[in-house]
């Protein structure tokens, strides 16, 4: 209704819903994305078109998850946009030095969406269904991002793992991604472990990241419904 006229606008009810659920749908379009990329990943997808199309959906819905302010929005753009350009350009072209740069880009975004979704949950007054949202979608970044740090590792040691990875019939990416969200989940090892030292720093890291995550986000929540009550 028109707070001047008194008469109802028959275009601003559709536009304030359309503009919520954009608004409380940003972390479960992520949260979606990324969902359909652990899946995706485990059916070895690799070589086809596939990988590549779900990698930029995931980028993008992190860019939007990013866009709190023009700033955030800007950077996100421009760590995402060139992301998905150069995973078109290498997987055309298969340049090493390509997908080591857009490896970067990745990280980083990331890494920044990690950061931007740790503010908006730590702030919070008022646990919603988008706080919940949010802490799930920084969960399963993390591991995301802790199965990308295991990739030069395998690169450049093939003998970092119990089993090897790029010649196994699996898929580097398939096996990384489940090692790594094993390891976020403390879930134990059962057929696959790491060796090097250097694999076995990560995989530490990332298993007191998850438990720390989980530990210090469950009080938080509980400290906001705590005072909202």
């Amino acid at each position: 209704m028109d707070s001047n006229t008194g008469k109802i606008d028959q275009d601003d009810p559709v536009k304030l819903r359309l503009l919520n659920f954009v608004g409380r749908s940003r972390a479960y379009t992520l949260l979606l994305a990324l969902i359909v990329q652990i899946i995706l990943s485990s059916l070895n997808t690799e070589g086809s078109i596939w990988p590549l199309v779900y990698h930029s959906v995931v980028i993008l819905a992190a860019v939007v998850v990013a866009a709190d302010t023009r700033r955030h929005f800007l950077t996100g753009l421009a760590l995402g946009f060139p992301s998905i350009v150069l995973s078109i350009v290498s997987h055309s072209h298969h340049s090493l030095g390509l997908n080591w740069i857009n490896y970067v880009f990745i990280v980083v975004l990331y890494l920044y969406v990690i950061r931007l979704m740790l503010i908006k949950i730590f702030n919070t007054r008022t646990v919603t269904a988008e706080t919940i949202g949010f802490a799930i979608c920084t969960y399963l970044l993390i591991g995301t991002v802790f199965t990308i740090f295991y990739v030069p590792i395998v690169v450049y040691d093939d003998q970092a793992f119990s089993q090897p990875i790029i010649q196994s019939g699996s898929g580097p990416v398939s096996i990384l991604t489940y090692f790594s969200f094993v390891t976020l989940t403390t879930l134990g090892y059962g057929d696959i472990s790491p060796i090097s030292p250097i694999a076995r720093s990560v995989a530490i890291l990332e298993a007191l990241t998850g438990t720390l995550f989980l530990a210090v986000l469950i009080s938080r929540l509980i400290g906001a419904s705590t005072r909202r009550r």
